[in-house]
């Protein structure tokens, strides 16, 4: 039996692979003919790259450019018809699709359709973008389930995606597939009317209009897409009930912004769409779904439209601020053809009254993103609009704990937040997510920043931050002392996650209208949260701001903590400001009579001493805190107290005494299950061999130290950035100097913001001089002089700096030198880094 395809005008015959319209053949090659006759047999059907290739070149193995080649001669004859070059969709990173009209005549007679069984899909008007993991399982879980409901915020694609899922499934359904679409109706008792008009079905005379309906689908395969069920919810569940009761066949998608709750529910909440890394390289940002999706329409506005490696940065912030919601993307992207990328960035913050423009022809709800917002807020109960409001004010995420400390008042108390906070996650305006340590909620940041409105619209934004910054402060009452006692993979996963709440809270309360003491006390209680993460420098301005507030009755025990952990984020950057912040901490803890809380000081002091070439006095404080330390019983804090004078051993040139207290820290550290402190004594190790010469050991040390460091869920990233660092030199002291090289560039930017570049100097300036570059080298040179001012070199850099001066005073005039080290010891730390990185 023959087979030939009717493609509009044209006619495809498979057998003898040709292409003809109006009887004449086209200019179609046999390699497209046959990529096109794949095409066409599996109409409306995703077709991997592979397959097509498969098809035209079997048993070969070609270029993927090969296949490009054919598409486009295919699409350039299918042109000839207005249109006619759509009808080969491109599916990113899945293959192609045939969307163009296609009728099977076998013999001559017409079979039905392709992609033209019964149903009333509505044609989509854009292409569909990403999803390729959402969609694989939708249909494994459409195959085991009679009724799959998609959930999800407004705008975040559920219609599209359930639309796309249908088309892609419709040849399993013999009986058709059939979109039945709720959204227009303003009373839930029309629901039926609505799927019997959809249905072609008239109601029986004296019977009800649903028992009509499922005596219709009794005995047929049908797939039934039950649209935009939220707003009738009850209705709609009762009839999705009716139908699966009454007969066997029929499958129901339906899509809600919360659950139908009936028996035998599959529910899907939908997520955003995968969002870039931002720091990432273009090829990287262009693998995100929301990336790609924003890409797609704004070139729909704008054809010349490309993400470039300039723009891509600009495209991925973008994406990241709309919470990759497909709805928003789409009216972001409408505005490319006026504004630059940068400038729709910079106008987010005001993201209701820009993004405006949706379409014409949908509902008014479905046109803004306000509106979109306002609908689902209008279906809420007056105590679930109190809720989201003033969870709102969260960031980052949040505990239940935390959103009944700040959403309970008079007018709603503590159970009634549980419940209304179930009831939001359920309507997908909140999302919960699974923790080790338990349910975290969060909120989309468009969600969040509509939240904030109608909080200050209410007028209740003030009394929430307080109640928001008090909570805070409670939850970091003993945050110090955990810090102490409990394994390090505990405290991080449970107070880390506050960061961004914690920042919060210390602005308003450090604001006009906060309160001074509160955030002294928060301060003072989250310090070792900023060493944590590696955030030196924006702890040291957030401790520093709180320090300035500090009042007459501001409590001793609060300002001894403040000041000890503002000199733990300065000792490496600042160690003369942190040697006087240390000894105020002291005299402070000495007066409330906290031995343990001086004893602690004493052992931090005795570092940023040695570095300031004070041995006397670091050995002092360290020998005076470490009986108490040994009675604490506290293997972290002793382990810190042997660290410190490892490090004024090295100092002082006895590297058998700091390898000895080195080891006696590391056993310390891996008692009390401090990963990242363990291998801070590893690299410390590797340091020492280092000073004794063993270059090939440490070499082969620090590149396991820096594995583990990276594979490490505790590592930071400026301990990664040390470790590299300190390779860097290694490699460049045994003449590995392109090594070296690529070693800096990952290094450097991984300890931008910790202050201690500076410490490294010595070896990027020698790797310059033994490349060449000599003019570079002594500019640098000049600037490791003026940063270790005041500061004791430990052995390694000093003999570095030793090597590198003699090789510029060999090869450079003196006055040359002199000048040169000069204009380098007025740079900037990051001018440094930069002129570091050359070749």
């Amino acid at each position: 039996m023959a087979t030939v395809y009717e493609i509009g005008p044209f006619r495809l015959d498979p057998g003898a692979g040709v292409l003809t319209r109006l009887g004449m053949a086209e200019a179609l090659g046999p390699r497209a003919a046959a990529v096109l006759t794949f095409l066409v047999e599996n109409a409306h059907q995703p077709v991997t790259k592979d397959a097509l290739m498969d098809a035209a070149w079997p048993g070969l193995v070609v270029e993927e450019a090969n296949l490009s080649v054919q598409i486009s001669s295919i699409r350039r004859v299918l042109a000839e018809v207005p249109g006619g070059e759509r009808w080969v969709e491109t599916l990113a990173r899945r293959g192609y699709r045939f969307i163009g009209p296609v009728t099977e005549l076998r013999d001559g007679v017409p079979q039905r359709a392709r992609g033209d069984s019964f149903a009333n899909l509505p044609e989509p008007l854009t292409s569909f973008v990403g999803r390729e993991r959402e969609l694989v399982e939708l249909k494994r879980l459409l195959a085991k389930n009679r009724l799959l409901t998609l959930t999800g915020a407004g705008g975040i694609g559920k219609t599209r995606l359930a639309l796309q899922l249908a088309a892609e499934v419709k040849d399993a359904y013999r009986d058709g597939v059939w979109f039945i679409d709720f959204a227009p109706l303003d009373d839930p008792e029309l629901v039926p009317n609505v799927a019997a008009q959809t249905l072609g079905v008239h109601q029986s005379a004296g019977k009800p209009l649903v028992e009509t309906l499922c005596r219709h689908v009794r005995g047929q395969r049908l797939l039934l897409i039950f649209d935009n069920c939220e707003h009738v919810l009850d209705a709609s569940a009762r009839l999705a009930e009716a139908m699966l009761r009454s007969a066997p066949e029929p499958t129901i998608i339906a899509t809600s912004r919360e659950p139908l709750r009936i028996g035998g529910e599959q529910i899907y909440r939908l997520p955003t769409l995968s969002l870039p890394d931002a720091a990432a390289g273009v090829e990287s940002i262009r693998q995100s779904d929301a990336v790609l999706l924003f890409v797609d329409r704004a070139q729909h506005q704008q054809p010349e439209f490309a993400l470039t490696a300039a723009l891509a940065p600009a495209v991925a912030q973008l994406c990241i601020r709309l919470d990759g919601i497909p709805f928003a993307l789409e009216l972001a992207a409408a505005l490319v053809h006026a504004h630059a990328i940068d400038e729709i960035n910079a106008r987010l913050d005001d993201r209701f009254n820009l993004l405006l423009d949706g379409s014409r022809t949908a509902l008014p709800r479905q046109q803004t993103l306000r509106a979109t917002l306002d609908w689902s807020h209008g279906l809420l109960s007056e105590p679930e609009r109190r809720v989201l409001r003033r969870v709102s004010l969260f960031l980052g995420g949040f505990t239940l704990r935390a959103a009944t400390a700040v959403a309970t008042d008079k007018a709603i108390g503590d159970s009634s937040v549980a419940d209304q906070l179930s009831r939001l996650v359920a309507r997908s305006l909140v999302v919960a997510e699974t923790t080790d340590t338990g349910t975290r909620y969060r909120l989309l940041e468009t969600i969040r920043a509509y939240g904030r409105e109608k909080l200050h619209d209410a007028g209740e934004t003030a009394a929430t931050q307080r109640r928001h910054a008090q909570h805070f402060r409670a939850q970091f009452e003993n945050a110090v002392d955990e810090w102490l006692k409990v394994p390090e993979a505990t405290w991080r996963a449970l107070y880390l996650p506050e960061v961004d709440n914690v920042r919060a809270a210390l602005e308003w309360s450090l604001g006009i209208d906060g309160d001074p003491t509160l955030a002294v006390a928060l301060a003072s209680a989250s310090g070792p949260l900023w060493p944590a993460l590696s955030l030196y420098g924006e702890g040291a301005q957030r401790l520093e701001a709180a320090a300035a507030r500090i009042q007459p009755d501001t409590s001793k025990s609060d300002q001894a903590r403040l000041s000890f952990w503002l000199a733990s984020g300065l000792e490496e950057a600042l160690p003369v400001r942190a040697v006087a912040m240390f000894q105020r901490a002291a005299a402070l803890y000495q007066e409330t009579s906290d031995r343990l809380g001086l004893a602690h000081t004493m052992a931090r002091l005795g570092r940023p001493l040695a570095t300031m070439g004070r041995f006397e006095e670091a050995a002092a404080v360290l020998a005076e805190a470490l009986p108490v330390l040994k009675r604490s019983g506290l293997p972290k804090l002793l382990g810190i107290d042997f660290a410190n004078m490892g490090y004024l051993k090295t100092l002082t040139g006895d590297l058998a005494g700091a390898r000895t207290n080195y080891e006696r820290a590391l056993a310390l550290f891996r008692e009390a299950q401090n990963k990242f402190s363990e291998l801070a004594m590893q690299g410390a190790i590797a340091d020492v061999t280092w000073a004794l010469g063993d270059l090939a050991a440490t070499e082969a040390a620090l590149r396991e130290t820096v594995a583990i460091r990276r594979k490490s869920p505790t590592s930071r990233k400026g301990s990664i950035g040390f470790g590299l660092a300190n390779l860097m030199g290694v490699l460049t002291e045994r003449g590995k100097l392109a090594d070296a090289l690529e070693t800096a560039r990952e290094a450097l930017p991984l300890l931008s913001g910790v202050g201690n570049a500076w410490v490294f100097m010595d070896y990027l300036a020698l790797r310059l001089a033994l490349g060449g570059n000599l003019a570079c080298a002594a500019k640098l040179a000049g600037y490791a002089d003026a940063a270790y001012a005041a500061k004791v070199r430990q052995p390694n850099e000093a003999r570095a700096r030793d090597r590198l001066h003699a090789l510029l005073r060999e090869r450079l005039e003196t006055v040359e030198l002199e000048h040169l080290l000069a204009k380098g010891a007025k740079m900037t730390e990051d001018e440094a880094c930069r002129m570091a990185l050359e070749d």
